[in-house]
């Protein structure tokens, strides 16, 4: 049975993961929260440019 959330394991830089990690800290905002807000946006982003590329054909 599928879990309402799961766990994704990301390789990314170590400067990125700090300046992540710090400004999560700063915003008083968990990592996960940011990440999946991040996630959200840049999934609506993509759709958004398969559903023009399919309307241009």
């Amino acid at each position: 049975m599928a879990k309402p959330e799961d766990t994704v394991n990301l390789i990314i830089g170590k400067d990125l993961r700090i300046r992540f990690k710090s400004l999560c800290v700063q915003l008083e905002t968990d990592m996960s929260s940011a990440a999946r807000e991040l996630l959200a946006q840049w999934c609506d982003e993509q759709e958004k440019k398969l559903a023009d590329q399919k309307k241009q054909k």
